[in-house]
């Protein structure tokens, strides 16, 4: 083979190299697939070099030139086998056959075999020799080369062949053909290799470079297959090449227009998308559109998601559509070597149905909620006319029972009525307290205060309480403090103070007499600004079965249906108390066994107070004040509700009028003389004018007490919410009915 036929063919074998490398950018997937191909290109450039070597010594004589190209002519000859042998292991991973090591060994034998046998022909003249004038020349067992060359190009074809036909069980014309026009080139530089005394080394490369970019394009028809077929939910698909702002439509419904690029058209990306914002995007989506589709927005929005979405409504024609614009990147960002994106598919979707049905959903829901917040807002309502109901004759109960206790000259029997009256009276208000209370948490109203508190008199309070229950009943009472204790904290001290005695009182009400109830308190630092306060309550009681321990905080819980009638109890105050816990940021423990008593452990994180003692001087005159002689005003539209108040509060020689109304109360005040009232009992629930609203005529009234006369609220309303409006409508303090007449005095010595 001449020179010049050479320099020729290694032209065309470059040119399909460098179609090659740019079509594998788009086909070569797979790891194994990327190392055969660099291999096989790296051979053909390794190829091209021997050549033009060959080229430039051939026929020269000078030192050395001979032996330079005896080796070349082997390693190309066997080279060029070789190269053939990985091109074909390619086809088959590219076709996507199963090839095994031991297939890889048995393809890869043939190019091993031709590269040792040139090798060896450099002495033993086998396969080709060089002339003393430097010309290279066939040796008598050349065939044995021309047949491995010629072989290997014949037997991947021929193989290609039989896989094709024996994988869609009949005769795939239209591939044949393919594959017939792909092997024309190699057939044509045989032909002509017959005439020349050259080896059709490169013509190998050729016809195995042509087999793939066939098999390139049966990728792509695959691929446009599979882009057909997913394309089914969008209407449009494009591929954008972000660096160079180069955009190709791929697939397109309909018929292509100005604004609708037709299959295969390129277009600038953003131009092409930015004018179809203008067009079609209604005007309160289309910033959003724009921001969307800016390069530096879609890298990097794609460096943390494999697709980003947006959705937007469309105006076209006057028909108002939502559609759903995605963009992924062509490759993941771990594939990338620059982790950044450059290339991404564009599809457009119609999801104007999928998106009406979720907004007449959400419209649905949005009802739902606000029928339940109604519903809510309703029980609640009732709940607090519940209460204030329920409460105004508790309170008369209660006042006649007191009342009634001190009469001097009552018999011992009447006297023990009484104090049951009393006793079922305020159980039943406690039964009232634990409903309104669970109520407010669950509806999430419960609000916890933060305030300074003093802890050791919180426990000296429990203790107290707790103490007398056990002495009433015959137990031992136990309460050890485990120093160090920190004097004052920041919380809500009276909901710790009511966990507390809730599970105290259980321990009280399940064991019998002779038993023994031990509380338990210690401390331990969680943090610099936290502390953990640990509180262990232990009795002998009657205990639990392990198996009803998770049901102990469930509302209306009872492991035994008769110990409701036994020991009483409305079921809430678990449940409330582990309600408390949790709002408390804390944890309760429980450990209990039948017939040996239960163990509950309760850890409450709280943060200590700063507390600055204050010194305030107690002059004899404030220690000896009596409340004797003070005159009160009580706004209260039930008589009997004012009879009894005006009673108890005779009897600490503190005389009254009364106001039926809220109005009428104001119009007393404002008609009294200065200090004529010492203060003012206001009832919320009032006709003609509530005592929110007349609390806040009288602090506007032109007079200078109007400001600085106690209210006090003394209402049925018990809620957290009825204290605080209290409080802003101009109100000193709130107490709820049924009224402690001992605090009301205390609240009252207090103001005075």
């Amino acid at each position: 083979m001449s020179p010049a036929i050479h320099i020729e063919l290694d032209a065309l074998c470059l040119l399909l190299l460098c179609t090659i490398t740019y079509q594998s950018h788009k086909s070569v997937n797979q790891q194994k697939d990327r190392i055969l191909f660099r291999t096989t290109s790296y051979g053909i450039i390794f190829l091209l070099v021997l050549d033009i070597l060959w080229v430039l010594i051939e026929g020269r004589i000078f030192p050395g030139a001979i032996p330079l190209n005896l080796i070349i002519n082997a390693l190309y000859l066997g080279v060029g086998v070789l190269i053939g042998c990985l091109w074909y292991l390619y086809v088959l991973e590219t076709m996507g056959y199963q090839v095994t090591k031991g297939i890889q060994a048995l393809v890869l034998s043939p190019g091993v075999f031709f590269i040792i046998l040139n090798l060896i022909s450099i002495r033993t003249g086998w396969i080709f020799t060089v002339s003393p004038e430097n010309i290279y020349l066939h040796s008598s067992y050349y065939w044995v080369q021309f047949i491995g060359a010629y072989g290997t190009m014949l037997f991947s074809f021929v193989h290609i062949l039989i896989k094709l036909i024996r994988h869609d069980n009949r005769i795939p014309y239209r591939d044949i053909n393919k594959l017939l026009k792909f092997y024309l080139i190699p057939v044509i530089g045989s032909i002509v290799s017959l005439f020349q005394t050259g080896m059709p080394g490169t013509w190998t490369c050729a016809a195995i470079s042509v087999v793939l970019i066939y098999m390139g394009e049966q990728d792509r028809e695959i691929l446009s297959g599979m882009i057909t077929a997913m394309a089914a939910d969008y209407r449009s698909i494009y591929y954008a090449n972000l660096d160079e702002n180069e955009c190709v439509c791929v697939r397109t419904s309909g018929n292509a227009s100005a604004d609708k690029p037709r299959e295969g058209q390129e277009f600038p990306f953003l131009e092409g998308f930015t004018r179809y914002a203008e067009h079609y995007v209604v005007e309160a989506d289309k910033e959003a559109f724009l921001q969307f589709i800016k390069p530096e927005n879609i890298c990097a929005g794609l460096a943390k998601e494999a697709m980003i979405s947006l959705r937007y409504l469309t105006d076209k024609d006057g028909v108002e559509e939502y559609e759903m614009l995605r963009i992924a990147g062509v490759r993941t960002i771990e594939d990338r070597e620059d982790h950044i994106v450059h290339a991404i598919g564009v599809g457009f979707s119609n999801v104007d149905r999928q998106t009406r049905e979720a907004m007449e959903q959400n419209r649905a829901l949005s009802d739902a909620l606000l029928k339940a917040e109604e519903a809510n807002a309703a029980k609640t309502s009732f709940l607090s006319s519940m209460s204030h109901e329920i409460r105004t004759p508790m309170n008369a109960i209660i006042g006649l029972d007191n009342i009634a206790l001190r009469e001097p000259n009552l018999t011992q029997h009447t006297r023990d009525e009484l104090e049951k009256i009393g006793s079922s009276a305020r159980h039943l208000l406690s039964l009232i307290n634990d409903i309104l209370d669970m109520s407010r948490i669950e509806s999430g109203r419960m609000e916890l205060k933060k305030e300074e508190f003093f802890f050791r008199e919180m426990l000296e309070q429990i203790n107290i309480i707790v103490c007398g229950q056990c002495e009433d009943k015959g137990l031992y009472f136990v309460c050890r403090q485990i120093e160090p204790l920190d004097e004052y904290f920041i919380g809500d001290d009276l909901r710790l103070k009511q966990v507390i005695i809730n599970i105290l009182g259980n321990a009280v009400k399940f064991t019998d007499a002779p038993g023994t109830v031990t509380f338990a308190v210690e401390q331990t630092d969680v943090d610099d600004i936290t502390k953990n306060l640990r509180f262990t309550i232990k009795d002998t009681g009657i205990g639990m079965d392990a198996a009803f321990i998770p049901k102990l905080f469930e509302p209306f819980a009872q492991e035994d249906a008769t110990s409701t009638n036994r020991y009483g109890g409305s079921g809430l105050g678990m449940a409330i108390t582990k309600k408390m816990v949790d709002l408390m940021g804390g944890r309760i423990e429980v450990e209990s066994e039948k017939g040996q008593g239960t163990t509950f452990v309760l850890n409450i994180p709280l943060q200590p107070a700063n507390h600055v003692p204050v010194s305030e001087p107690v002059d004899a005159f404030e220690m000896s004040l009596s409340l004797a002689g003070l005159h009160v005003l009580i706004a209260e539209d039930m008589e009997l509700n004012y009879e009894i108040m005006a009673d108890l509060l005779e009897m600490e020689e503190i005389t009254t009028e009364w106001a039926e109304s809220g109005k009428r109360a104001v119009e007393m005040f404002d008609q009294s003389e200065e200090g004529h009232f010492c203060a003012i009992l206001m009832d919320m629930r009032m006709p003609v004018m509530d005592g929110l609203a007349a609390t806040q005529e009288i602090r506007r009234l032109n007079r200078p007490d109007a400001r600085t006369i106690p209210i006090i609220a003394l209402t049925a309303n018990a809620f957290e919410e009825d204290v605080r409006q209290c409080l802003q409508a101009g109100m000193n303090a709130h107490l709820s009915k049924p009224v402690d007449i001992g605090q009301l005095i205390s609240l009252l010595g207090r103001l005075l």
